[in-house]
């Protein structure tokens, strides 16, 4: 399932995020998150995210500072 909250993905996600996580905390943080995952791609709840990219928000806060 491609949905299934592994300790490895945790840990993949963390590291690119530069997020460090003690030992265990991402078997932990995968068995805590795993079951409101599963529920979520079960129900195919749709969560429209606006995003902008990094570099807009950098040029806008430089607008700012002037």
């Amino acid at each position: 399932m491609p949905d299934e909250v592994t300790a490895e993905r945790v840990a993949t996600v963390a590291a690119a995020a530069r997020v460090p996580l003690a030992p265990g905390s991402a078997e932990r943080i995968a068995r805590a998150t795993g079951s409101t995952i599963s529920r979520f791609a079960s129900e195919k709840v749709n969560i429209a995210l606006e995003t902008e990219p990094s570099t807009f928000v950098v040029v806008q806060r430089r607008e700012i500072g002037r």
